[in-house]
């Protein structure tokens, strides 16, 4: 993704003698993908246009300068980028992004993925839409981009993933939380990974989440993986606190709590497990759905 606006903003180059005075290494010879770099593909009909650059945490903001803090939110590792020149003005971009972990990477793909997007079976999950074709797979998100390519742009970008695919290793899948969701009105593609202030509450550190539709209704389903029951136990006493309930002992189990930002919020929690619904209404419903996770919960 080019940021368009004043020349500081565009993507550049700077010169070697600067890069080495800011301790920056942008070029190909640059660490990337697990301290390696990427040996971008060749493509029939393509070209490479000139040299791949790599970025860092610290000089993430020069290629993408607005979004630059919400990868880095996600873990961000380093970003490899490669240019290919095809016939007449034709032109193609990709992007290799290195997070963390699986998790994270499925995370800040999940945050761009578009639900009314076509899918692909690439990566552990990909999908195109008009000059787009962007795919996730183990502790990389790809972003693959074309320009002047046609309206048929699919059958351009897709060569070009299966090979960075390939490049990547073997295919890996979404993460398995996900299976956690009660499947009844959940919403196809929805899920979400969201890796800080879950909730807007900092002792929420992450969390997940899909969207549903039930007779018109729509609500929210989520779920927090602590790294252990004790973790869960100081979210729930810091959540007990922070919606008036700070004299409740928590125990495993069921809970309603009027949540000073969400209104009224179900819970279940067990083991390092936290499920909850919010942005529903109906109490029936809420109530419904509440079972049907603690019977995921407790299988």
């Amino acid at each position: 993704m080019k940021v368009k606006g004043s020349e500081a903003e565009k993507p550049f180059c700077p010169s070697v003698a600067l890069s080495l005075a800011l301790g920056f290494v942008l070029f190909f010879c640059a660490p990337g993908l697990d301290g390696k770099t990427v040996d971008f593909p060749e493509v029939s009909g393509w070209r490479k246009d000139g040299k791949s650059q790599v970025f860092s945490p610290r000089t993430l903001y020069e290629y993408i300068n607005g979004a630059a803090d919400l990868y880095l939110a996600y873990g961000f590792q380093d970003l490899q980028v490669a240019e290919y020149k095809g016939e007449k003005k034709a032109g193609v971009t990709v992007e290799i992004y290195r997070h963390q972990d699986p998790t994270h990477a499925f995370g800040i793909y999940s945050q761009e993925r578009l639900a009314s997007a076509k899918f692909l079976d690439i990566g552990a999950q990909g999908y195109h839409e008009p000059n787009v074709l962007n795919f996730m797979t183990g502790p990389y998100y790809v972003k693959i981009n074309g320009f002047n390519t046609g309206e048929d742009d699919e059958k351009i970008l897709l060569p070009f993933a299966r090979k960075v695919e390939a490049i990547l290793g073997k295919k890996t899948s979404l993460p398995r939380i996900l299976s956690s969701f009660p499947g009844e009105g959940k919403q196809k593609n929805s899920e979400k990974f969201i890796s800080k202030n879950f909730l807007g509450y900092s002792f929420f550190h992450s969390g997940y989440t899909a969207d549903y539709e039930v007779s018109g209704k729509k609500f929210k389903v989520f779920v927090m993986e602590g790294k252990d029951r004790e973790d869960c136990l100081g979210m729930m006493e810091n959540y007990l606190k922070q919606t008036g309930e700070e004299g409740r002992k928590p125990s495993e189990g069921t809970y309603r709590l009027k949540d000073p930002h969400h209104g009224e919020v179900d819970l279940f929690w067990k083991g390092k497990f936290i499920w909850g619904i919010v942005d529903l209404k109906d109490p029936e419903l809420r109530s419904r759905y509440l079972r049907e996770i603690e019977k995921l919960g407790k299988g």
